[in-house]
């Protein structure tokens, strides 16, 4: 469990730092993709927090149905290995969309396990 605690704040390091991207770029999706730099800043934090969930026990990903944790790790494969396949629409939307609410989610979990 402690590992997942360390993953899971790894998580959160993530959205935040993700969060803080957005507040330096604007909540715009025209603007997220006339912008490169604002793609691989979301990207990267896509890929780093897909390789935490990877790493959290079986236990914690069952107990927290909630979250698509595969879906999640999928993505993270998707960006480190997609190169020049990336459907930056579908980051766009999990940046937009699925960031906020993992962030959340994570936050309860570790008081739940705390």
């Amino acid at each position: 469990m402690n590992n997942d605690v360390d993953n899971l704040n790894y998580i959160l390091t993530h959205c935040r730092e993700m969060k803080e991207t957005i507040d330096l770029f604007g909540d715009d999706e025209t603007v997220f993709m006339e912008n490169s730099t604002y793609q691989r800043a979301c990207s990267f934090s896509i890929a780093q927090i897909g390789e935490a969930v990877k790493r959290l026990s079986q236990e914690l990903i069952k107990r927290y149905p909630e979250i698509q944790w595969s879906f999640i790790a999928g993505m993270r494969d998707v960006i480190s290995h997609g190169y020049h396949s990336i459907n930056l629409g579908k980051v766009w939307l999990s940046v937009s969309e699925e960031i906020g609410p993992l962030r959340e989610t994570c936050e309860r979990i570790l008081k739940d396990i705390s």
